[in-house]
């Protein structure tokens, strides 16, 4: 059974979470109903590790009521289960983030002199995974514009979390800390919206910013200004766990709009924009699931390509049948301005680019 501050009562059966939520068709006709069993009976397994956790729901509830609150109570019960343990999807878990904090795949490169040496980089691990070159080319930007600055590549531990597994999350969590620690950083500079949220809830004395926001005040480099005018159009995509960052939105726009790039928006955006499938580590524990999303995400734009601001969304789009790019890509890599599309890496490729990256990172001096 579940505690009543998740308002079991309140729910008067508008349906109206049901409208950007896959997961809720697959599972009831009515969240009232869903609602009131939970009363008794905590969620199953099945329906709890299908939630996305986009918290959609919640920003269209009238109630104010938030099927992630639910079914993060009962994942944290359910984490603790030998049959969860030992379940394909969160094997899947655990051999990602014990790799991703491995020497093999962690670096940081700190500066000691520079205005900016109490900054760091945070790409994070999806988009060193795509690219080391990016990688690469951002920081050299950022460094260009903010001398000083140093570099960390390391998890934020959010599939551990995000799967109710919270001790395991701490001690992992607790690795990045110590680099931060370490390096004797303020300030972190994230690419990545999961280390961006993580980071700000499980770091409170750390200043968390946003690359996005950064670029927006520094500058793209020149020979990028109004090269997309020409462009037909894409269709913008918000990440969900951007939801209330209101500024964030502002300044992706802003760098859209100096890109030249003409862009439309989904019809729920912002704060109520809906997850792209790869949220809640639905790919691992719900793979049917979470294609579902993908396809009903992708193709609420007829617009071909869809451009985000997170690489697991820009690879969602791509899997739900459109052409995912990430803003990341038209501002720094120079021959996606005539494909306009990503390269598409296997898993064992994405490992590779991580030990890349990583290698990369270290020889920086």
């Amino acid at each position: 059974m579940l505690n009543e501050t998740h308002k079991f009562d309140d729910c008067i059966d508008c349906k109206k979470c049901m409208s950007g939520c896959v997961m809720l068709h697959d599972f009831t006709t009515s969240p009232k109903t869903l609602l009131q069993n939970f009363k008794q009976n905590k969620p199953s397994s099945d329906i709890s590790f299908s939630c996305a956790t986009c918290n959609y729901c919640y920003s269209v509830c009238p109630s104010d009521i938030s099927f992630k609150e639910v079914f993060k109570d009962a994942k944290i019960e359910h984490a603790k289960s030998d049959k969860i343990l030992k379940s394909f999807g969160y094997k899947s878990v655990l051999f990602h983030q014990k790799h991703s904090f491995s020497k093999m795949f962690t670096a940081k490169t700190k500066f000691s002199i520079g205005e900016y040496k109490n900054m760091a980089f945070m790409p994070g691990c999806a988009l060193s995974s795509y690219s080391p070159k990016l990688v690469h080319d951002i920081y050299s930007h950022l460094h260009f514009t903010m001398p000083g600055i140093n570099i960390l590549q390391q998890c934020c531990g959010q599939p551990t979390r995000i799967v109710g597994d919270i001790n395991r999350f701490t001690q992992l969590y607790s690795k990045l800390s110590a680099d931060i620690n370490t390096m004797q950083i303020d300030t972190v500079i994230t690419a990545c919206e999961n280390c961006y949220v993580s980071l700000k809830e499980f770091s409170p004395t750390i200043n968390v910013v946003s690359l996005y926001d950064i670029l927006a005040h520094v500058g793209i480099p020149k020979n990028k200004i109004g090269v997309y005018s020409t462009h037909k159009n894409v269709a913008l995509h918000d990440p969900c766990p951007t939801r209330h960052e209101n500024s964030l939105h502002v300044s992706v726009r802003k760098l859209l709009d100096k890109l030249g790039l003409n862009y439309e928006e989904f019809k729920n955006n912002r704060e109520k924009t809906e997850c792209c499938g790869s949220g809640g580590m639905l790919e691992l524990t719900n793979p049917k699931l979470a294609i579902e999303q993908m396809n009903s995400r992708a193709n609420q734009t007829s617009c071909d390509t869809i451009v985000s601001y997170c690489q697991s969304c820009a690879e969602s789009m791509s899997r739900g049948g459109k052409n995912g790019v990430h803003i990341l890509d038209l501002i720094f890599a120079d021959n996606v301005i005539e494909g306009f599309s990503q390269k598409k890496n296997s898993v064992v490729k994405k490992w590779y680019n991580r030990y890349k990256s990583k290698k990369m990172i270290e020889k920086l001096c």
